[in-house]
């Protein structure tokens, strides 16, 4: 299992580093919606990354690419928590990792395009509704497409988004 906590704790350390030596000074709403538009941005590259819905020049998947743009989605659905003050939702216990781990690999292109703009949908519920649930299911699905769909192990996801997290310390944070 992955604990999250730990993994929201880097991003949000991150945020302040970064904040400190940037001297930003965003307002709060003008945060969110920046994360917002950062993570949709995110998730679409991670789609482009996998390809299938390209039905006309069939690319092949670019899994380098898309496990960076999967950890990006993460860290930065991850901060979004942290703003909306919803981190409880990203606890998870035993019996959910068990329902992500037995869930099937979404293979065919209408699963694999509703799935995607399912978590659009929720995302966006989330956003403009201030919908916990809606949240909660965009979460649980991103996490099901990284680790059934896309194959990432727990222990790949940790170790490379801290790797992630630091490389963006050193590339922000100058000291």
């Amino acid at each position: 299992m992955i604990n999250w906590t730990t993994l929201l704790h880097q991003v949000i350390d991150l945020e302040l580093d970064v904040d400190e030596a940037k001297e930003l000074t965003i307002g709060p709403e003008a945060r969110k919606q920046t994360i917002f538009v950062a993570l949709d941005v995110e998730l679409a590259k991670l789609a482009n990354s996998n390809g299938w819905f390209n039905v006309l020049d069939q690319p092949t998947e670019d899994a380098p690419k898309a496990f960076e743009h999967y950890l990006k989605s993460l860290e930065l659905l991850l901060l979004f928590s942290a703003k909306q003050q919803w981190t409880h939702l990203i606890v998870m216990d035993q019996k959910q990792w068990d329902l992500i781990k037995r869930t099937k690999p979404t293979t065919k292109l209408a699963d694999l395009n509703k799935q995607y703009l399912a978590i659009k949908h929720f995302l966006n519920d989330a956003y403009y509704n201030h919908r916990q649930e809606s949240f909660r299911h965009a979460w649980h699905l991103l996490i099901k497409w990284g680790m059934v769909d896309l194959g990432f192990s727990s222990e790949e996801i940790t170790t490379k988004y801290k790797e992630l997290i630091e490389q963006q310390r050193a590339h922000w944070v100058k000291d």
